[in-house]
């Protein structure tokens, strides 16, 4: 005789992470680790763990009967996160310093993981002992005996318990440098930079004619304050020439985003650029 035994799983709990500089907003930076302490309960518990893109999902029996005194009290969960994206920091607004980790905690009545909306610098230790960026969650469950151990019938009305994380892309300076063998470089004085979607929307200023390292030359533009890196362009930023008579040419549509392993920081004026070379 055959017996055929099927386990259904239960959402016990997920944490999502998400990035203000993603297109999508699901930031997969990062991979989970545990320590022995939370293996040791993850095993006693049968529970599984899945980590999707950028979410980490911990599944359980839905048959298996947790209504027993050995499952009551609290059941704290020590996660630890590690990032594995080198340029993280780079679009990123967390304090510019390596070996930090930030700490994140679960509080009642609250999804988020930590106080604001976003992730914020108060909640980062630096001097860890591991390299990069990690993270470590703590999580308490059942403290009223609401998911496990003699208590409440109806258990499974309070599963899954969601946690998020919200990272802030990092405001900087933007630089284009405008250089190239086309006829409009002649008329560089009467070029500029803009969001024309908008009246009051970004501008840069024609900074003039700068060395590059390759010994060649360029036409610097900066934007008048920070803006936000992204993956994909938020504002759109055109490339036009006007020389007066109302005749307008626009050179380029649309900009591309300055690449974030490009940030610099300047003492001088306690500020972060990113660079992006145009070729016209």
């Amino acid at each position: 005789m055959q017996i055929n035994h099927t386990v259904q799983f239960q959402e016990l709990l997920s944490i999502t992470i998400y990035h203000g500089y993603y297109h999508s907003n699901q930031c997969g930076d990062f991979e989970v680790e545990f320590p022995s302490e939370t293996l040791q309960i993850i095993k006693s518990y049968g529970i599984i763990v899945k980590q999707q893109h950028h979410k980490i999902i911990f599944l359980i029996d839905f048959q298996k009967d947790f209504n027993h005194f050995c499952f009551q009290g609290e059941l704290k969960l020590d996660i630890k996160i590690r990032n594995r994206n080198p340029q993280f920091l780079h679009f990123t607004e967390l304090p510019y310093l390596s070996n930090q980790c930030i700490h994140f905690e679960h509080k009642a009545g609250r999804n988020l993981l930590h106080h604001a909306e976003n992730v914020t610098f108060d909640l980062c230790g630096v001097g860890t002992e591991d390299a990069g960026i990690t993270g470590l969650i703590r999580i308490t469950l059942n403290k009223e005996n609401e998911l496990f151990g003699i208590g409440p019938n109806e258990k499974s009305n309070l599963l899954p318990v969601r946690h998020t994380i919200n990272f802030k892309e990092r405001n900087v300076y933007w630089k284009y440098y405008i250089y190239g063998t086309s006829k409009y470089i002649e008329d560089i004085e009467y070029m500029y930079i803009v969001e024309k979607q908008f009246k009051d929307g970004v501008t840069f200023t024609n900074q003039g004619n700068v060395p590059l390292p390759n010994g060649k030359e360029a036409f610097l533009f900066t934007a008048n304050h920070s803006l936000p890196l992204k993956e994909r362009p938020s504002n759109q930023l055109g490339l036009f020439l006007n020389k007066g008579k109302n005749i307008e040419n626009q050179l380029i549509k649309s900009l591309p985003c300055p690449n974030p392993r490009s940030i610099s920081y300047d003492m001088n004026t306690g500020n972060f650029y990113v660079q992006e070379f145009i070729f016209i």
